[in-house]
């Protein structure tokens, strides 16, 4: 895909991860809608990458609520007049052991990283259907492909987005949308740093930085359209979640 003049949506793009998405897709001269709960937090990221030149428009939007996905689409469409990527980045996940994990962090957790990425995933198809094709991304995690202590909800999340993945793939790939999954290890982020009791800086240094999970976003989107990529794991030698 050339990437040039496209609209590429991306939730979670406050912080970490969706910061560096943003970054890498707007140096191909996307023009880019962000999307996260916290108003002020997407100000201040439009601010700090206006340097890159190109549009950028800030929807405040709760993932887990349907009418806030649509309205996402209908405003970046009545700015854009187009959406041709999306990137779903939005993610939450705290450590709990099993006995602990009460049904609301539950409930956050899958709502957060499966139910939001089948909101947005519905709510951007009609649009790319018309146009006659799109691309979704979806940020999923290692924890997706194997099992973690203490992360119970956050694997069962990530797993289940692998198989809603696969079917998307399965049941529209013949109409031109590409799906794909980034699956990184442990990566560099405020929120990883937070639940994992302060990192010290060495080893925060020695992990995924956001930057280079973000270039594996630009590269699967940079292939050519006759390829599809499925899935792109992303690791260190010796990643913490080994």
């Amino acid at each position: 895909m050339n990437l040039q003049d496209k609209v590429v949506v991306v939730t979670g793009a406050s912080s970490g991860i969706g910061i560096e998405i943003a970054r890498a897709l707007g140096g191909e001269r996307m023009s880019l809608v962000l999307a996260a709960r916290r108003a002020e937090k997407l100000e201040d990221v439009a601010e700090e990458l206006a340097e890159l030149g190109v549009p950028i428009e800030v929807i405040a939007t709760d993932v887990t609520r349907e009418a806030e996905c649509e309205a996402l689409v209908a405003t970046t469409l009545a700015t854009y007049g187009r959406l041709d990527v999306l990137v779903n980045n939005a993610g939450y996940g705290p450590p709990a052991p099993l006995l602990e994990l009460d049904e609301a962090l539950w409930d956050v957790t899958i709502d957060t990283c499966l139910k939001g990425v089948y909101l947005m995933t519905r709510a951007v198809m009609p649009t790319m259907l018309a146009q006659g094709g799109g691309a979704v991304v979806n940020i999923s995690s290692v924890a997706g492909k194997e099992g973690f202590a203490r992360r119970t909800a956050y694997c069962a999340a990530k797993w289940g987005l692998h198989g809603f993945t696969a079917a998307l793939r399965a049941e529209l790939g013949e109409q031109n949308i590409r799906a794909h999954l980034i699956c990184p290890g442990a990566v560099a982020t405020p929120w990883w740093e937070k639940a994992n009791d302060e990192q010290p800086d060495e080893v925060m240094e020695k992990m995924i930085q956001p930057a280079e999970v973000a270039e594996a976003v630009r590269w699967v989107l940079t292939q050519p359209e006759r390829l599809q990529i499925d899935e792109v794991v992303v690791r260190t030698y010796r990643s913490p979640w080994d």
